[in-house]
């Protein structure tokens, strides 16, 4: 696929960097140790006991104080080849001690895209000294002075049954042979089950339907080879184009569900719109473009993320595309009716933009395609899914996703974020997610149930791009 290609012009450029050189001395000293790099002198955020950032920790720990401004990288400060250990600028090494969610080791990880990856045998955290295991993937590049990252997503998260969401796996339905499956929203029923929409995919995003499937669980799912939606359905969509759910449908007072759509136009540019479906998901209202101005019509290209109901307001979260990738942007919708907002632009309150890619940095400097609301102890989240650009220090520039939170009046990172990252080349360890290795996304999908955040995902490997699954995050 092109997207090998590309990462392979991209690995031969940035080996020749000098953060991924090796360190090819004959006669190294014992130890090595570099006066001139300071420790760290701030602190990272902390969040109160109970909150939803609480129960999140630092999986990808690339800077001193902010994962997502990067202006203090780690770097090596001493380093001690007779017994395979380092020390850094990094004093928060009881970070490093956090058991992952199946005792899944911390790693470290050197170059673009983990392309050099060594496991962490142990750590003291009087002395400072971080000893090395094996190497996965790679040469650590241990010269003083060279940037590294802490990696170990699986402290956030468990993946539901360690597999895709569904086995075994479907590859076609009716309609034929797909390329993958991804997430587009999920329900509880009034009997306690949940219904999960799955938006399928045939050739490089060639064409997209609805389908759906069931569970008793959250955890064991049955797809149906049953389609909701396609564009041959829809007046003024492309005949066998694209349609896709976002979000998770919204409970209306009458007990259908609103349903948030992308629909690809006949000039391939996407519109917003939404349709209403009642919990066994016969259409009550076929679907309409959302009529409010800017993210309707052929010269837009754009379609809704999210929405929620929160301190009497309805808000609606909305992804513009551009024509040059890095400047996708997410704008926030506020309305106090919300029929007659998306029918009629009426009742709209105000529009704000809340990122935009090339006024952002660190994880968020690339594109932000993907963001869900998640409201927990009365608090409004946003689970955002951005994309890195290019970068002397990073373990993915695809897909990953971190924290926003409402303080009432603006939107503030978590700037520990990325919180979670799928696990980037973590298969030369573990070949149990050789399925899930390169990039996730697809439009998240969460529900909170029994203490424990699950949020519906796919993991990516380019052979198809996606799997569809599910990760678990225990609030407790």
């Amino acid at each position: 696929m092109k997207k090998i290609l590309v990462l392979f012009i991209l690995l031969f450029i940035t080996s020749c960097r000098n953060d991924d050189l090796i360190n090819t001395e004959n006669n190294p000293p014992e130890i090595e140790t570099s006066p001139e790099i300071e420790p760290e002198i701030g602190s990272e955020e902390v969040f109160p006991a109970g909150s939803l950032n609480s129960f999140f920790s630092n999986a990808l720990i690339s800077d001193n104080e902010s994962n997502i401004n990067r202006l203090n990288p780690i770097r090596i400060t001493e380093y001690d080849p007779t017994n395979n250990r380092i020390k850094t600028n990094y004093t928060n090494l009881t970070n490093l001690t956090i058991q992952a969610s199946g005792g899944q080791s911390w790693f470290v990880a050197q170059g673009m895209e983990a392309s050099n990856l060594v496991e962490i045998q142990s750590i003291d955290i009087t002395t400072g000294w971080i000893t090395l295991g094996n190497t996965y993937l790679g040469s650590l590049n241990n010269n003083i002075g060279q940037s590294i990252e802490f990696f170990n997503p699986f402290i956030n998260y468990n993946i539901i049954n360690n597999r895709p969401l569904f086995n075994p796996y479907p590859t076609s339905v009716t309609e034929g042979v797909f390329n993958y499956i991804q997430p587009g929203g999920i329900i509880e029923k009034t009997d306690g089950t949940y219904v999960l929409l799955t938006p399928v995919v045939f050739g490089f995003h060639d064409s997209r339907s609805i389908y759906f499937a069931t569970s008793n669980n959250l955890e064991d799912w049955t797809f149906h080879n049953t389609k909701i939606l396609s564009t041959d359905m829809i007046p003024f969509a492309k005949t066998n184009g694209n349609v896709f759910s976002t979000d998770n449908p919204y409970k209306l007072d009458n007990g259908n569900y609103l349903v948030l759509l992308g629909v690809q136009q006949p000039n391939n540019s996407y519109t917003s719109a939404y349709m209403i479906i009642d919990e066994n998901l016969n259409i009550i209202q076929q679907p309409k473009e959302i009529m409010i101005p800017g993210w309707n019509g052929l010269n837009q290209n754009s379609f809704p993320l999210a929405l929620t109901k929160f301190e009497n307001k309805y808000r609606i979260l909305f992804h513009k595309r551009n024509t040059n990738a890095v400047e996708r942007e997410i704008h926030e919708v506020f309305a106090t009716d919300l029929l007659n907002a998306l029918d009629n632009n009426s009742s709209i309150i105000s529009s704000n933009i809340i990122h935009k890619g090339t006024n952002s940095s660190g994880y968020l400097k690339g594109k932000a395609d993907d963001a869900t609301y998640i409201t927990f102890n009365s608090k409004l989240h946003i689970l955002l899914g951005s994309e890195e650009v290019f970068s002397s220090f990073l373990t993915s520039r695809n897909r990953e996703y971190g924290l926003m939170n409402w303080n009432g009046t603006n939107w503030n990172h978590d700037s520990r974020s990325p919180l979670l990252i799928n696990p980037v080349e973590l298969r030369h360890k573990y070949p149990i997610y050789n399925w899930a290795w390169d990039h996730l996304g697809a439009f998240a999908s969460p529900i909170i149930k029994n203490q424990t955040l699950y949020i519906f995902m796919a993991f990516g490997t380019d052979n198809p791009d996606y799997f569809i699954s599910a990760i678990k995050i225990p609030l407790n």
